[in-house]
């Protein structure tokens, strides 16, 4: 680390960190274990709770007097997660008025096609100007989860994990633009965000990846916290918590896996 100090497990919530970042020199193979997607989440006291489903969440949130909101995409990924999903619903629904009627027609963000990819550039955070009547955004996703239980939000799009977690009502979206699946990488791809500090974010699956690095000094005890993450119960951990195991497990180079934990990949 810049610390200096070493590591004897390296995880991350965006699974291509790790061979971008480590390989060769400080690691070989990475594991998918678990993944999460965004969805919408409400509670039964949100105006059209009884009604809305994953046919009709788009013209609930259109309903003028529906105030739903997403976290700051300049401070925290779900918010730029959450751009990302509504411009992907635009091409999966072939509805190009999604984002306009929900986002830029109430704030200063918009979505620009640019050789065939979506470019969402970010102002600075105080001139997003939402439109307070109709969008909530917050720094992080907290205030936003204490807004909900306000009543000052109907909906806002967050985690599934989180969601559950807070033992909220959500409403799963389609694979194709809830950034769940690697199956769709490629249609997620289509998405960008340029934030005000001039970082750019691509539309990527929320997939978790863990790996040992070759400097560690107890892979030993590595590989057992491996074995029960990877084993049935820690995959019903997951499970509980609103996190997917992936089963099995996937390795991009099982051959370089330790082989105690072989039998839990595919």
């Amino acid at each position: 680390t810049e610390l200096g100090r070493s590591a004897d497990i390296v995880a991350s919530a965006d699974y291509t960190l790790i061979p971008k970042m480590m390989y060769p020199n400080y690691a070989d193979f990475t594991i998918t274990f678990a993944k999460n997607q965004i969805v919408l989440a409400y509670l039964n006291t949100s105006k059209y709770a009884d009604e809305i489903n994953s046919d009709n969440w788009i013209e609930i949130l259109r309903k003028p007097e529906v105030k739903f909101g997403f976290s700051n995409p300049n401070d925290d990924p779900c918010g730029f997660r959450s751009q990302m999903v509504l411009q992907l619903a635009e091409l999966y629904y072939n509805d190009s008025k999604i984002y306009d009627d929900l986002v830029a027609s109430h704030s200063n963000l918009k979505f620009v096609e640019e050789n065939g990819t979506y470019v969402l550039r970010m102002p600075s955070s105080e001139n997003i100007k939402p439109d307070t009547n109709k969008l909530m955004i917050r720094s992080m996703e907290m205030e936003l989860i204490q807004a909900l239980e306000a009543g000052e939000v109907d909906y806002y799009f967050i985690y599934r994990s989180v969601a559950q977690q807070h033992g909220h009502s959500f409403i799963e979206l389609p694979k194709q633009i809830d950034l769940s699946s690697p199956e769709y990488a490629e249609l997620y791809k289509k998405v960008k965000v340029i934030l005000a500090n001039g970082k750019e974010v691509t539309g990527r699956p929320i997939v978790y990846g863990i790996t040992i690095p070759k400097n560690a000094e107890h892979k030993e005890y590595a590989e057992k916290f491996l074995e029960i993450l990877l084993s049935k119960e820690g995959q019903d951990v997951f499970r509980k918590l609103g996190q997917p195991p992936i089963t099995p497990a996937e390795a991009d180079d099982k051959d370089k896996v330790p082989e105690s934990l072989r039998k839990y990949l595919k």
